[in-house]
């Protein structure tokens, strides 16, 4: 069996419909995709993480923790709307 570590799968996820509609109106004025804009911020993303500052582990710690606490205020934001 070949085992293709690029293997794409699908994922269902839940986002803000007007948010979705501007992103693709200015994804089409240069024939982008949303998956090509979701799979660069999922790099970003993981590659930001995998950088020195978070090989400490405090560092790192700290850093999951600011990322909850904003993570945690953009879901009340939006449940408050």
């Amino acid at each position: 069996m070949c085992m293709n570590k690029n293997r794409k799968i699908r994922v269902n996820i839940s986002i803000d419909r007007k948010m979705l509609e501007k992103a693709k109106m200015k994804l089409s004025l240069f024939g982008g995709k949303l998956s090509t804009l979701f799979n660069v911020y999922l790099k970003d993303f993981v590659e930001s993480m995998d950088k020195n500052e978070f090989s400490d582990q405090r560092a790192m710690q700290k850093k999951i923790e600011e990322l909850e606490k904003r993570i945690g205020n953009l879901e009340s934001n939006e449940k408050g709307k």
